[in-house]
């Protein structure tokens, strides 16, 4: 028999144990996607234990999606962990439109979760993190998340380091601290929608750069800076979204001698930077105007809600901590405890390594479907951008789509401005696993080789 789970390390009821051992196994590597698992009544005979406890086990462990049964070939290991979605609209069967990371089997987020919190309970206890704490996160939270931000910002220091819940709580504090109503931000012609939700509340004019490979032009920027004068400049130089596209290291410095020749704050978003850890953040190059915001919601999970703001100086970082007090008083104690616990031991590593491997896994899946269609993408991002032929009504193919079950997202979503480029957003993160994320890749492939109104009978 190929496995036999070792219980004598797990505590509670025979069921849990085994439970326990079997994702533990799969995240330290020993069994791998698709094993074929024993039978019931096999490893409930290398146990010497009653055959309802190993189905038990094998149930919760389905449950769990670290298991898949196929009827008449036996009991497998799962290639993911997530579970199929429970409040889809009626119409779709698969939602590629939100921009999730995958959840690999690999990453094994159940299992580390209750270890990180046991490690946590055993140290310190829950009670420890359930009172008020300091705005931005404690001395130690802080050191621990600028060493894991030093790799790719090496003077980043814990007394400028702000812990938010989530980078949208960034962008927002640092448009409340950046700008008065009325003011101008300029971002790239497609942007993340978070920033065009913040902007809307704070009555800030965003105004959209046009947009090449690698992101906002220079030239276009330098021209943007010199009309309108703006507070601040929001751009995500790495893996933009939608577009994917990717600043390189000339790119990088011409942007930011633009934003210091024409005295701007850099809003500089690297939620994607952790997924290509070897380009330099425009950070590196003026840290001195530019508010740095890392996050594990794309590398690890979004509902943690732990990001780090790397503020321009002492100063700054002042007011954002003050600003974040008035508007959310803290970061949520015990996520953020959980996810330092996980930088500071080599967890977090693991994860983001699994899950890096499995966006790759996925882009080559696209590549495969996708074969003869334009669209970008980079070797590990979470989506890829399709621009749209000027034969194409944008409305029509997604109304299409969604009539075969399939949700993803047009440019309107992310435009700033009237002059953003047509185009869908394809999150590949967001299938549950790789047969599901192969179906709707198909779907995706036949209708944009066909213009919809070839398929429409009127």
């Amino acid at each position: 028999m190929d496995w036999i789970p070792t219980v004598s390390e797990w505590h509670g009821p025979m069921f849990l144990r085994i439970v326990d051992a079997l994702a533990a196994d799969i995240a330290s590597g020993r069994l791998i996607r698709g094993q074929r698992l024993p039978t019931h009544r096999a490893l409930a005979t290398a146990l010497d234990i009653d055959l309802t406890t190993v189905t038990r086990a094998y149930g919760e462990a389905r449950r769990r999606g670290l298991l898949d049964a196929r009827v008449g070939q036996g009991t497998f290991v799962s290639e993911t962990t997530a579970r199929a979605a429970s409040d889809l609209p009626a119409p779709v069967n698969i939602d590629l439109s939100m921009n999730l990371p995958p959840q690999p089997v690999e990453a094994n987020l159940d299992l580390r979760i209750a270890q990180g919190l046991a490690t946590i309970r055993s140290e310190a206890g829950f009670s420890a993190y359930l009172g008020y704490t300091r705005p931005g996160g404690t001395t130690e939270e802080r050191q621990v998340g600028a060493a894991w931000i030093q790799p790719r910002v090496p003077n980043a220091s814990a007394d400028r380091i702000v812990i938010y819940p989530g980078s949208q709580a960034i962008i927002f504090n640092a448009l409340l601290a950046l700008t008065s109503p009325g003011d101008v931000v300029l971002t790239e012609a497609l942007t993340f929608p978070g920033i065009k939700a913040a902007a809307a509340r704070l009555d800030v004019r965003l105004v959209g750069v046009a947009m090449d490979a690698e992101g906002a032009r220079p030239d276009a920027l330098d021209e943007a800076c010199r009309k309108h004068k703006p507070k601040a400049v929001y751009l995500i130089p790495t893996q933009q979204n939608p577009t994917t596209a990717t600043m390189g290291a000339a790119r990088r410095k011409a942007i930011a001698d633009i934003i210091s020749k024409r005295g701007c704050v850099l809003i500089e978003d690297d939620v994607y930077g952790p997924l290509e850890p070897q380009m330099a953040p425009i950070a590196t190059l003026i840290p001195e105007r530019t508010y740095y915001a890392a996050s594990i919601a794309k590398c690890i999970a979004p509902a943690l809600r732990v990001a780090y703001l790397l503020a321009p100086d002492a100063a700054a970082e002042q007011r954002m901590r003050a600003s974040m007090q008035a508007t959310m008083q803290m970061p949520p104690s015990l996520m953020v405890a959980l996810v330092t616990q996980w930088l500071r031991s080599g967890v977090a590593a693991d994860i983001i390594r699994a899950i890096r491997n499995e966006a790759a896994a996925r882009q080559l899946l696209a590549t495969r479907f996708l074969k003869g269609v334009s669209y970008a993408a980079r070797p590990a991002s979470h989506h890829l951008w399709m621009p749209l032929p000027k034969h194409f009504d944008g409305t029509d193919l997604l109304s299409h789509l969604m009539r075969n079950g399939l949700a993803v997202v047009g440019e309107d979503a992310f435009a700033a401005g009237e002059a953003a480029p047509r185009g869908l957003r394809v999150s590949l993160g967001a299938a549950r696993n790789r047969a599901e994320l192969s179906q709707a890749l198909q779907v995706l492939s036949n209708a944009v080789r066909t213009p919809v109104g070839a398929t429409q009978i009127v």
